[in-house]
């Protein structure tokens, strides 16, 4: 009883630190979106990570302004993330899928942080800075398979899918990931027809693979397929910049609530992620 208890303390501090985690990664993510629309991510000049050689730089416009809250939210960030990730990293043997998560989220992470940084130091091709909308995505989305399946102790393991709705599902991914690359390519240049075109083509994409996918989860008596309906909005996305900070967020915030639901299902419908992860480690450390 003791072990289990402390197993259950162990379980919720580490949901604390994802769910801490969680909501920095969103802010980062968000100020990051205003920080590229308004043009502010050398608002302290090539410096990183002092911003104009100083700790607290003079605030003489909003471009310092932005830059400045972008890096100390970072900051804050990257140590709740340290603290999670430590916890992450002694759970890793206690479960396949909790291990390909945390590779997952650790290397998603890296590869956001060398593109952010390089693009500060760094005169970086805007096709590289392009990854970052879909690989920051991808890094906030895993992080909160991570906590739904860390807040799911007493929960039913999800039905399997057969095998035409996994690469069903697997297509949507690859999918979307196109879809953000694009958008993302698009924010760093003037539109132009063709590249509006390509961006408009892959959203008609997504939505038609959310609609079959609402389809054949409602067919098979699978919950939560209301949860992909904002998914048929991707058409008329064709541009991740809301040329306001109002519009920015509303657009993040459709992105963020988009790849969450697809990286739930992409995970835990496989593999019945949100009670097995949990209760691996407890058998696990009952042994």
């Amino acid at each position: 009883m003791d072990q289990a208890m402390q197993d259950l303390t162990a379980v919720k501090g580490l949901r604390i630190a994802g769910l801490t985690s969680l909501i920095g990664i969103m802010a980062v993510n968000a100020i990051g979106f205003l920080d590229h629309d308004t043009e502010s991510g050398l608002g302290c000049g090539a410096n990183w990570p002092l911003c104009h050689g100083a700790v607290i730089p003079t605030f003489s416009n909003e471009a310092v302004v932005i830059e400045y809250v972008h890096r100390v939210l970072t900051l804050g960030f990257v140590v709740a993330l340290a603290v999670f990730l430590i916890g992450a990293v002694r759970r890793r043997r206690t479960s396949k899928i909790w291990s390909r998560l945390t590779i997952a989220l650790t290397a998603l992470l890296v590869v956001e942080t060398v593109i952010c940084t390089a693009g500060v130091l760094w005169d970086v091709p805007n096709s590289i800075m392009a990854w970052l909308a879909p690989v920051g995505l991808a890094a906030q989305a895993v992080l909160l398979v991570m906590v739904v399946a860390l807040g799911s102790l007493g929960t039913e393991r999800r039905r399997a899918e057969d095998s035409g709705q996994a690469g069903l599902r697997l297509v949507m991914v690859v999918t979307m990931a196109i879809y953000l690359y694009l958008g993302g390519w698009l924010s760093y240049h003037a539109p132009f027809r063709l590249a509006a075109l390509l961006v408009s083509l892959a959203g008609v994409l997504v939505a038609l693979w959310a609609l079959l996918w609402i389809v054949r989860a409602w067919r098979s008596g699978q919950g939560l397929a209301y949860a992909m309906w904002p998914l048929a909005a991707a058409p008329f996305v064709t541009h991740f910049s809301g040329h306001t900070m109002a519009g920015d967020l509303v657009i993040f915030a459709w992105l963020s609530w988009v790849t969450g639901v697809q990286a739930y299902h992409f995970f835990a419908a496989n593999v019945g992620a949100r009670h097995a992860l949990v209760e691996s480690g407890r058998l696990h450390r009952a042994k």
